[in-house]
């Protein structure tokens, strides 16, 4: 059944790469989901779960901050020293000025749907397709699928591009955390946050904490799975003893450059106020399938 789905998925991506269909790109999204959901299946049949993670070379030791790649040094080993060794990894240039023109349009109609809020997914059939694409083309998908070594979903739910605009957005921001108390467990997933116009600089950005951190910090097992909100940030004491007193970085974003992280991440958005009028960001959030949450739309990609 698997290979029927993803030889379905090749041939209607072809077809609609071609000539645009609306039909097309939402039997597209049924077919990831039923076939992200037979991933699930066969992995939990089969008891293919990792209980370690590889460790890693780290190409940047002695790296202070975010280490900093250009898009063609992407890759497992790169992503695999930034997140695993410093929290994080920034790519420069990782959507060219075609993908960026495309993801400006994308977002006026992903912008628009927003307004009749009927999807059940964190994008339309249509931005997915885009996205997808983007991020084929880009190279992010094969780094993805070598670091994570297994099958790459998508979640769903947290597969956007986002058009935030100051009148609309200036107050909406979360605090100090990590998103594993959001999607629950360790995963080793990777978190793509990457900018459609500049971000940082006269608009709000991410701040992070350049430092690997793999325990859920201030969690206590007997207050059960936390949802990322306002009351759950973490408390300027906790940070501190993490050794993390000063460590902040605020990066800012150049039209196609991008973050990488995992859950395990700490980091906080809308830390600038806004000067510009809007920002346009992609947010995608890759797990491998042997560790996707035990919640959320899996979507094979």
């Amino acid at each position: 059944m698997e290979n029927q789905a993803i030889l379905a998925i090749s041939a209607l991506s072809a077809e609609n790469r071609l000539a645009r269909s609306t039909e097309i790109e939402v039997e597209l999204v049924r077919l990831r989901i039923e076939l992200g959901r037979e991933i699930l299946k066969t992995r939990a049949q089969r008891g293919q779960v990792n209980s370690t993670w590889p460790a890693s070379v780290d190409v940047f030791s002695g790296t202070k901050g975010i280490p900093e790649i250009m898009a063609g040094e992407l890759s497992a080993e790169t992503l695999a020293s930034g997140i695993l060794h410093h929290g994080a990894l920034l790519v420069r240039g990782l959507y060219s000025p075609g993908q960026l023109e495309r993801l400006q349009e994308l977002s006026a109609s992903q912008e628009a749907a927003n307004r009749l809020d009927n999807s059940p997914l964190g994008c339309t059939a249509h931005t997915l397709f885009g996205l997808l694409e983007v991020y084929r083309d880009c190279g992010l998908l094969d780094a993805v699928r070598d670091y994570l070594a297994d099958e790459p979903l998508l979640f769903g739910e947290r597969t956007k591009l986002r058009h935030h605009r100051a009148e609309r957005d200036k107050y909406a921001a979360i605090p100090w955390h990590q998103d594993v108390n959001f999607f629950g467990r360790k995963s080793f997933a990777v978190n793509c946050w990457a900018a459609v116009t500049g971000i940082g600089e006269g608009n709000p950005g991410l701040g992070i904490i350049p430092k690997r951190v793999d325990e859920r910090v201030g969690w206590r097992e007997e207050d059960g799975i936390a949802p990322l909100e306002y009351g759950k940030a973490i408390s300027q004491d906790t940070l501190s003893g993490l050794g993390t007193e000063g460590l902040a970085v605020y990066p800012v974003l150049n039209p196609g450059d991008a973050l990488l992280f995992d859950e395990m991440t700490v980091h906080q958005t809308a830390v600038r106020r806004w000067e510009l009028t809007e920002q346009i960001v992609t947010i995608s959030w890759f797990f491998p399938a042997s560790r996707f949450p035990e919640w959320g739309t899996p979507l094979a990609v």
